[in-house]
């Protein structure tokens, strides 16, 4: 059936009832009829709802995709350039790459010159030629990492301000000799005081300040760093100088400050481990290397250099020092030693030495040096390497004395063994028979003893033996309790160990003829004054044999 195109309205089907079984339709079932105009209900039709709700579907998906796509370019764009909401000095850096603000900072300190004016006279003098010089690079890093730490989401907030307020100034010193030139001045500079490692290379020594004489130019670097900071917003304005005494920028309580921080480290050095095991240490010449004494703690450090109070290590400098002081004394093979050691385990003598087996992974201690600059700085104890280590076993023998002054003997004692005893003659003011420091007693043996006198004994006391002289004259005089005088003059006493710094050793008794170790034992009373004496017949023995450093246990 054919149908033309405006009549398709008029089709309708007619009402079925299909409770009775199929619907039987003649003429092919359909019905022609004039149909009425439809009713406006005031209804959106079905399908035209659906076609709105897609439509805001995509308009959403739409923004959402646009907001995917501002996030992730933002994203990639920051990393590469300065955050939101961070400042330089007060200065918007937002969006700057790190070259960028490197360059605007170096521009602006290149082309600064600060106007001078000394007695009626003015100049001016660039950064460069007062010897100030603005790291760049490190200013702009720091502006770069700013907020970085941050929550993902405060990180982008333009409202997080993060202003880096460090000094423009890897260095605060001037050269104020190049301003007194100018005006045809002479200068003295001040030199700042310092540290200088001992002869015996244990402790630091202060080397003191010098005040000088010249132009003050304190007002030029301030004005300096106020130009510089202000990143060409501000001119440099005229700074009058005046010649005058200038002080060290580091004082001797400063240095002395730094001296007992710096002999803290040396009692302590820092290990270099590999695993669990120290194969060196950063001795007290690799801290002299690298260390100075600057009292500027505002100071911008450069890379690789870290602070502890007016103490400044350098990592390059301590990294040198290990290449050529310290691996080249790392071996692949190990070797066993043979060492004499006290009973606190420091080495008194070495009879073999000894290495480990070390093997250095390639690369494995590139950043040593550095590592080691920041554990001195913040109390680390120890770095790592990578690599290998076979560690040495080394023998080891133990030598100790003991001193008893209730049984007047001296005892060798080796690996925990007796080796030898030996009688001896205590000071004159111990009881010989509990060999206790009598209360009346001015000529007294320590056990423990006040530095500055005889007579303020305890129980018991250690010491090592200090000082040695195979024959001394001794000689002295001492106020007694009961306001007599006590003198003594003897010359050549033989095989000298001093352990105690109030002036006691053990050393061959001070007789004049020879005097031995039975004839000690057989005269029954202490005779000394102070010191303990043993026999003639023994004393170069044990002079031999108790080495530099042994202890010596002292009991009553």
């Amino acid at each position: 059936m054919n149908v033309p195109d405006d009549d398709w309205q008029k089709i309708v089907f007619p009402e079925t009832d299909t409770s009775s079984g199929p619907v039987q339709n003649s003429d092919m079932g359909l019905h022609i009829a004039q149909v009425a105009d439809p009713v406006d209900d005031g209804r959106e039709p079905a399908l035209a709802k659906k076609g709105h709700g897609l439509l805001w579907l995509w308009i959403v998906l739409a923004v959402l995709v646009l907001l995917g796509a501002v996030a992730g370019g933002g994203y990639w764009f920051y990393q590469s350039h300065a955050l939101p909401g961070v400042k330089l000095w007060g200065h918007s850096m937002t969006g700057k790459t790190q070259q960028q603000i490197a360059d605007k900072i170096a521009d602006e300190a290149d082309s600064i010159t600060i106007p001078i004016s000394y007695n009626g006279t003015t100049k001016k003098v660039g950064l460069k030629d007062l010897g100030l010089t603005v790291d760049s690079k490190a200013v702009a890093q720091e502006v770069f990492n700013a907020k970085r730490d941050d929550s993902p989401i405060g990180r982008y907030m333009f409202w997080n301000h993060k202003d880096v307020t460090s000094k423009a100034f890897a260095s605060q010193k001037a050269d104020a000799h190049v301003v007194g030139n100018l005006f045809g001045v002479e200068s003295t500079s001040a030199v700042d005081a310092g540290l200088k490692l001992n002869d015996a290379g244990d402790a630091f020594d202060v080397v003191p300040s010098q005040e000088g004489v010249g132009i003050d130019v304190s007002g030029v670097v301030e004005e300096a760093e106020k130009a510089v900071e202000s990143l060409g917003k501000e001119s440099p304005s005229t700074v009058k100088v005046e010649y005058r005494q200038t002080e060290p920028a580091v004082t001797d309580d400063e240095a002395q400050t730094a001296k007992t921080v710096a002999d803290a480290l040396i009692a302590n050095p820092v290990a270099v481990k590999i695993g669990d095991h120290a194969v060196a240490s950063f001795d007290a010449a690799s801290i002299a290397s690298s260390m100075s004494v600057s009292a500027d703690d505002g100071a911008r450090l450069p890379d690789g250099q870290f602070r502890k109070g007016v103490l400044v290590f350098d990592g390059s400098k301590l990294q040198q020092y290990y290449d050529g002081s310290i691996k080249p004394n790392f071996h692949a093979d190990r070797v066993d030693g043979d060492v004499i050691v006290n009973s606190v385990g420091d080495v008194l003598q070495t009879n073999k030495e000894g290495h480990d087996g070390v093997t250095v992974a390639d690369g494995g201690d590139a950043n040593v040096g550095v590592d080691a600059a920041k554990a001195l700085a913040d109390g680390g104890n120890s770095v790592s390497i990578q690599g290998t280590c076979d560690p040495q076993n080394p023998k080891k023998t133990t030598r100790t004395v003991v001193v008893s002054l209730s049984q007047h003997t001296v005892t060798a004692i080796e690996n925990g063994q007796t080796l030898r005893v030996m009688h001896m003659s205590a000071g004159q003011g111990n009881n010989y028979q509990t060999g206790q420091c009598q209360p009346s007693g001015d000529l007294c043996t320590p056990t423990h003893c006040d530095a500055n006198a005889y007579d303020n004994c305890t129980p018991d006391g250690d010491f090592k033996i200090w000082l040695k002289y195979q024959s001394q004259d001794m000689s002295g005089n001492l106020a007694l309790s009961n306001g007599q005088q006590e003198n003594w003059n003897v010359k050549g006493v033989g095989f000298v160990n001093y352990f105690s710094k109030t002036g006691c050793a053990i050393h061959r008794i001070a007789t004049q003829s020879a005097y031995n170790d039975s004839d000690i034992q057989a005269m029954g009373r202490n005779t000394s004054h102070g010191c303990v004496g043993i026999g003639w017949d023994q004393a170069e023995w044990f002079y031999n044999w108790c080495l530099m450093g042994t202890t010596v246990h002292v009991q009553a």
